[in-house]
């Protein structure tokens, strides 16, 4: 099975930096937390890592732009049905 599509659960600090490295890898991803202002948070904290690496020279900027652009939000996990992969990495609350 070819993964194309990878779904996150949880875009904290962990779940952003999955998202990060995933989509500068080539894959789409969909991030999604119980909380919508998470993933408003998680992909500002992502661009702006994104634009450090930029300004390094360890990325170009349209390796930002290409990557930016294959991260994605959902508002419930019911989008995620169509990811190929799924990882969790949301906060447990007992």
């Amino acid at each position: 099975m070819k993964i194309e599509t990878v779904g996150i659960i949880g875009a904290g600090q962990m779940g952003g930096g999955i998202a990060h490295v995933t989509a500068l890898a080539g894959y789409n991803v969909l991030l999604f937390d119980i909380a919508p202002a998470n993933i408003e948070k998680g992909i500002a904290t992502i661009s702006g890592n994104m634009a450090r690496q930029a300004a390094s020279e360890k990325i170009t900027e349209s390796d930002r732009s290409d990557a930016l652009g294959r991260i994605a939000a959902t508002p419930d996990m019911d989008g995620l049905a169509a990811c190929d992969l799924i990882i969790e990495s949301a906060t447990e609350k007992e």
